[in-house]
């Protein structure tokens, strides 16, 4: 029984957009060579690595590389 969690829609919706984005660029790049799943952690691992509006790569936070 699929259950709507409403803290997490608006970063579901918000993350969709550029997500999609990525992987469509990776997947008409890579094409058939890899299989979807390894198309869909670059895509997350990229937008895991870009800065975000207030100039922080999460990425770098979790791994303590900011001060």
């Amino acid at each position: 029984m699929p259950v709507e969690v409403y803290n997490s829609i608006g970063k579901v919706e918000r993350y969709h957009r550029p997500l999609r984005r990525v992987y469509i660029i990776i997947d008409g790049e890579l094409g058939d060579t890899i299989v979807n799943s390894q198309k869909l952690q670059m895509a997350m691992k990229a937008i895991n690595d870009s800065a975000g509006l207030n100039g922080l790569v999460p990425m770098l936070l979790v791994f303590s590389a900011y001060p």
